[in-house]
């Protein structure tokens, strides 16, 4: 089974598409898409999302007039094709794709979109712009009852939302707001695949928070907070990505200011949080993923213009560097598929 790692340069709208070698962790470029819109880099970051299932891979540029492309995903190969592009209301940080509809979060313009999604795949225009507190920066779909969880950095604050099936339309949810701890920063989200619980990484704090979920109405109970950072580490400290293993056994969360990525592992019945170690990796490694099969993280060094390719210890959880591959400016997102 092949696995495909997407890596979007920001600096020349690329997508670079990689063979990933199971055995010995290396990557081979098989092709670069140009993502169309513009002459500019975009900034801060390109971000990309796929469709359920992974026929389709959107990409999304924050230069005027904010376009994001659909791409058709060969089955056999991993390839690209371009299907359509449309614009959205702002420069977005964040996208994510239901089957139905494509979420965005603005961090510059303060707020979230739904757009829908037509049967070619391509989405329409916006049919809902919700404002947010400052800095939006996340939005991820619940796995039930039509729960969306987005983050606020300024705020300081899970959102929780309704999602209208037929519609797609988003309501805030009772309780719509789940305070952080005093300046936390929450950025980026993910789910545990088994259990009924959401991770955040705070991107100000250096911290990553564990919440249970309340499985009728989304509402988030904070279980636990943990540093991401050495001690005596002060100041911003620029926390950015967060994965966890399809198996749910490991959770990742990168730091920007430290250059490093801490690795935790999960209690089986709780999700709770045991740390593992921090690993240095690439300069700002500002995204990285996971393949499918958890055997290697990969990350993308946003200052050293490079992908770093680490083995994932099946048993402890460990990083261990594999390879390093050079690629143009602003590598500022990773996604993976396995064929």
């Amino acid at each position: 089974m092949a696995t495909i790692v997407y890596v979007a340069c920001a600096g020349p709208r690329e997508i670079h598409c990689f063979d990933l070698d199971a055995e010995h962790g290396t990557l081979t470029l098989l092709d670069v898409v140009a993502v169309p819109g513009g002459e500019e880099p975009s900034p801060s970051n390109l971000p990309l999302a796929f469709a359920p299932g992974g026929a389709m891979l959107y990409a999304a540029l924050r230069t005027p007039p904010y376009p994001v492309t659909a791409f058709v995903v060969d089955a056999a190969t991993g390839r690209l094709t371009y299907r359509g592009t449309v614009t959205l209301p702002a420069p977005m940080a964040y996208i994510a794709a239901g089957r139905h509809s494509l979420l965005a979060a603005s961090y510059k313009q303060d707020l979230i979109s739904v757009s829908a999604i037509k049967a070619d795949g391509v989405p329409g225009p916006a049919v809902q712009v919700l404002d947010t507190p400052p800095k939006a920066h996340c939005i991820l779909p619940g796995r039930r009852g039509g729960v969306v969880y987005a983050t606020t950095v300024e705020g300081n604050a899970i959102m929780v939302f309704r999602q209208d099936a037929d519609t797609g339309r988003l309501a805030p949810a009772d309780p719509h707001l789940i305070a952080c701890r005093s300046g936390s920063g929450p950025r980026h989200l993910t789910l545990h695949p088994q259990l009924d619980v959401l991770y955040c990484v705070n991107e100000l704090a250096g911290t990553l928070a564990a919440f249970a979920i309340e499985n009728k109405s989304g509402a988030l109970l904070e279980m636990q907070y943990e540093a991401l950072t050495p001690k005596g580490f002060g100041g911003n400290a620029r926390a950015a990505d967060l994965h966890i293993t399809a198996d749910g056994r490991f959770v990742y969360a990168s730091v920007r200011n430290t250059n490093a990525i801490a690795a935790f592992r999960t209690e089986p019945r709780t999700g709770l949080l045991v740390r593992i170690a921090l690993f240095d990796v690439e300069g700002s490694p500002r995204a990285f993923a996971l393949d499918p099969r958890g055997r290697h993280l990969i990350c993308a060094g946003q200052t050293d213009n490079v992908v770093g390719v680490y083995a994932i210890d099946p048993h402890s959880g460990a990083l261990t560097h594999k390879h390093r591959t050079a690629v143009p400016a602003n590598p500022s997102w990773v996604e993976t598929l396995s064929l």
